[in-house]
């Protein structure tokens, strides 16, 4: 017989509340959105001609296509979990693109050897051009934190006007012309560059990123303190922490991740694309929230970001295979927002 005294101890060894592993997967939200992801994969792969959506080639092209928003959403999660928005995140890597291509080419070689596609400093010039591609997307998230912080706005209205800004010098800086004739050494042994003839070099950049945003979010005092400005400024302010210079951490984290992906697409394509981008803040936003980092602070998954990064990629690739129009991007872009929004308020709503 069993004495009420009993119950607690009963009750501890057989606690049914403490969550199992298969538990905790299954109400993991990365986990749940890469289900997502491979039946996506498997639909498409039903319905491309000869399976063409399911080859090692098109594998190796959606991992290149989601290199660059993969990225961006990892320092789009750092900003959404700290309660902030970087909305200037094409434009930073379109100005940053530019900044990077300009170098290589003024340091490649002649103007007519760089026309040519000769470059006499290839190595050199390359190198340059990665290294202020980066400290244009560093320069470029400083800046929007400074504004920020002395004008004491939100930082939604700050990278609004930022993106005008940030688009409008790209077009000063190439007189609204792209820069092309890049060298190919850059696209082979970097941009289009596969590890064992396999996995994509960008794509592999982008899940060491990953890693490393995972492990600062959820080991380091660094991620504490970005959850603890989106739950409450007043409060962390409080704790001790000086907000304004996280702030600045943040941004320019955001921009230093703007300026790789930058260089990233310059490499690939071997030329910028200043009319492109218009659309990467909003993708990266439907990614994080998506991902399962809420859209008003205090909560954050790098990993849940990562996979829901690749979606997009998915839909688009899988529409231009099935022959619709890429047009289509835009639409398929403002959909997964609408979705990213009502998972977020029905998240908050059951928080509550």
């Amino acid at each position: 017989m069993t004495t009420t005294t009993d119950l607690p101890a009963a009750a501890a060894t057989f606690d049914s509340s403490e969550p199992t592993f298969t538990r905790r997967l299954f109400t993991s939200t990365a986990f749940l959105i890469a289900i997502v992801v491979v039946a996506l994969i498997i639909l498409f792969g039903a319905l491309s001609p000869n399976w063409v959506f399911l080859g090692a080639t098109n594998f190796r092209n959606l991992a290149l296509d989601s290199a660059q928003l993969v990225l961006l959403a990892i320092g789009m999660t750092f900003l959404l979990g700290a309660g902030e928005l970087d909305l200037s995140i094409g434009a930073n890597v379109i100005l940053s693109s530019v900044v990077g291509a300009k170098v290589i080419t003024a340091v490649g070689g002649s103007p007519e050897q760089v026309l040519a596609g000769q470059y006499e400093n290839a190595g050199i010039a390359i190198l340059l051009g990665l290294l202020a591609s980066l400290a244009t997307g560093l320069l470029f998230g400083l800046v929007n934190a400074t504004l920020i912080n002395l004008l004491r706005v939100n930082s939604f209205v700050v990278t609004l006007a930022m993106m005008s800004a940030g688009l409008g010098l790209a077009y000063i800086v190439t007189n609204g012309v792209n820069v092309s004739s890049l060298p190919r050494d850059m696209q082979r042994g970097f941009g289009t560059a596969n590890l064992f003839g396999v996995i994509p070099v960008p794509a592999l950049i982008a899940v060491a990123v990953g890693i490393i945003a995972w492990f600062v979010m959820t080991r380091l005092r660094f991620g504490v303190h970005t959850l603890a400005l989106g739950s409450s400024i007043r409060s962390a302010e409080r704790a001790g922490i000086n907000v304004r210079a996280h702030r600045i951490k943040l941004f320019m984290v955001m921009g230093g991740i703007c300026g790789l992906v930058g260089f990233v697409e310059i490499s690939r394509f071997l030329t910028t694309n200043i009319q492109g981008h218009q659309g990467d803040a909003l993708a990266a936003i439907a990614a994080v929230v998506i991902g399962g980092t809420s859209l008003f602070g205090g909560r954050a998954s790098v990993l849940g970001s990562m996979v829901a990064a690749i979606i997009p990629a998915v839909l688009i690739n899988g529409l231009v295979i099935l022959r619709v129009g890429s047009f289509y991007q835009l639409v398929v872009t403002g959909i997964i927002l609408l979705i990213a929004v009502g998972i977020d308020q029905r998240r908050r709503a059951q928080t509550k």
